[in-house]
């Protein structure tokens, strides 16, 4: 990183030296293999193990595994585009900082070469108008008569008046010569670190896209496997399709908010140790430094009205099963469609399948608003964070659907079920926000 100091300003130019460049992105890509055709039972395997119970479990199991480590395997590839992309969007950032600065630089260096040449030309002038006065010493006007010594006396002060301008502008242009070298080195430095940045920029978006294509073909591969596992394991078990769906997302479901409400208690805990740390050190140095205000780190922070909140009324600590998102989920978007208008409006459609009226509506939209903005793509590089209802991490919401990644739907019906199975409804969520600074 190059911080330049140039008059009244103060830029700084981001070396791609500093930039987190995730060289485990490729390793991650390529290490999270899926099974392999093989290894997924055959119907006729199936129809075996349906002979004996202790087969029928053993195959339900074994089909049960597969799914689940189909769903890990898709949602670590969805991680590793997740950071892929946040990586480029930074270094996106970076190299346009970088080519903002040295636009400025490059002005300045336009501007002192001027003052420069200009301070030339007058050093020019005023020699040209010294040789033109001649020079004279002052012990010859004794030997000149009255008015000839006038005379003389008035052409010798013009000539120390030439002389003094003459010392000032060398002085000024040996300044100015300093100051555009200085220039033009910062901007041959500025240049450099444009270039490099912009480079690192683009290579960085191959990267993006390529680990967006894989998390989409694992998607994809996911679907396909997972309705064949889906089946065998429904005639095992001499059910349907959907009944083992909703009951393997039920579990999966309640694992992963298990795991999202240890993971904020455990970021709070991590803050608020933070903070007494750092009281503690203010303390210590006389209580200048006023303690710092609690805030969730690299959060998308957007100002809203603070409404009224309605007291939530006391929730039964184990709230009901949570409603089943309808089916089926249409095929992954090649990119996050970002659309908060659209998410709110889906948000206010589905209050009704948890319980809720549309007095919700409101705590939900702040709520929301203050974790991501409504953003499908928002990422919080401290935590690892995604989504509209800032899943910690992104892949958790593969417990409603593969597409998380870039469906809003399937965020927002995890982040309802999150809110409903944890805090009972979407006010009680804010007000402990409110009061917490997370949720």
């Amino acid at each position: 990183m190059l911080t330049m100091l140039l008059p009244g300003k103060k830029f700084t130019l981001v070396s791609f030296g500093s930039v987190l460049l995730t060289g485990v992105l490729a390793a991650t890509v390529l290490t999270a293999v899926p099974a392999a055709a093989a290894d997924f039972p055959s119907w006729e395997e199936v129809e075996q193990a349906k002979h004996s119970l202790q087969a029928t479990e053993g195959q339900a199991a074994e089909i049960e595994a597969l799914l689940g480590e189909l769903s890990a395997d898709a949602g670590s590839l969805g991680n590793a585009a997740v950071q892929a992309s946040a990586d480029h969007q930074r270094a996106a950032e970076e190299a346009e900082t970088n080519k903002r600065a040295l636009d400025v630089l490059a002005a300045q260096r336009i501007e002192a070469a001027g003052s420069a040449r200009e301070l030339s030309e007058q050093m020019g002038a005023l020699a040209a108008q010294t040789y033109k006065t001649g020079g004279m010493d002052s012990s010859l006007l004794m030997l000149l008569d009255g008015d000839a010594a006038v005379g003389a006396m008035d052409r010798l002060t013009t000539l120390q008046g030439i002389t003094d301008r003459t010392g000032s502008l060398h002085a000024e242009a040996s300044a100015a010569a300093n100051v555009l070298h200085s220039l033009e080195e910062r901007e041959a430095a500025a240049v450099q670190a444009r270039e490099e940045s912009a480079a690192k920029s683009l290579q960085l978006l191959a990267d993006a896209e390529a680990a967006a294509a894989t998390a989409e073909a694992a998607v994809r591969e996911q679907e396909e496997r997972s309705a064949v596992l889906l089946a065998q394991l429904a005639d095992l078990r001499d059910t349907s399709v959907q009944l083992e769906e909703e009951r393997l997302r039920g579990l999966q479901a309640e694992e992963a908010f298990r795991e999202q409400q240890e993971a904020r208690e455990a970021e709070a805990a991590a803050r608020e140790a933070d903070r007494k740390r750092d009281q503690d050190q203010d303390s210590g140095r006389g209580g200048l430094t006023p303690p710092p205000v609690e805030e969730s780190p690299g959060r998308v922070i957007i100002p809203t009205p603070s409404p009224e909140v309605p007291q939530p009324s006391p929730v039964a600590p184990a709230p009901p099963a949570l409603p089943v998102p309808p089916a089926p989920k249409p095929a992954p978007a090649p990119g996050p469609v970002d659309d908060p208008v659209g998410a709110q409006a889906y948000a206010a459609g589905r209050l009704s399948a948890f319980g809720w009226g549309q007095d919700q509506q409101r705590c939900l939209v702040n709520l929301w608003q203050r974790e991501s903005g409504w953003r499908t793509s928002a990422h919080n590089p401290s935590s690892g964070a995604y989504g509209i209802p800032q899943s910690m991490p992104g892949n958790k919401m593969a417990a409603v659907g593969a597409d998380w990644r870039t469906n809003y739907r399937t965020q927002i019906e995890w982040g309802l079920g999150y809110i409903s199975d944890r805090y009972g409804s979407p006010c009680a969520a804010w007000q402990h926000s409110e009061d917490k600074n997370w949720y």
